[in-house]
């Protein structure tokens, strides 16, 4: 049975996304989402391991044909994992920025 209230949308754009370990030490991670959605997102890892609960900020890159596009930024926490991902649901604050930096994929 389906629990999810919000359309979720086959979309795979470029992810940045960076965790803080304890000790203050972050780590930025390039990835991909596979689908995408008001509440949260499930981003393809590429064998990079994430914990259930682990916090993160997510960059979503829009228009990556371009080196000046747009991006998303939101902050979300694991909350499943799979052999090759993990599901983020998002916090709700998002943050759209125009003139995201440079994207090197």
């Amino acid at each position: 049975m389906e629990r999810r209230v919000v359309t979720r949308y086959n979309l795979q754009v470029p992810a940045h996304v960076e965790t803080v370990a304890e000790g203050g030490n972050t780590r930025i991670y390039k990835l991909k989402t596979r689908d995408i959605s008001s509440n949260g997102a499930f981003l393809l890892t590429n064998g990079e391991a994430f914990e259930p609960g682990t916090v993160l900020k997510v960059n979503l890159y829009l228009n990556t044909f371009t080196s000046t596009g747009s991006c998303i930024v939101v902050n979300g926490r694991v909350v499943r994992c799979s052999e090759d991902g993990v599901g983020v649901c998002f916090d709700g604050q998002y943050q759209f920025v125009n003139q995201a930096p440079e994207l090197n994929v």
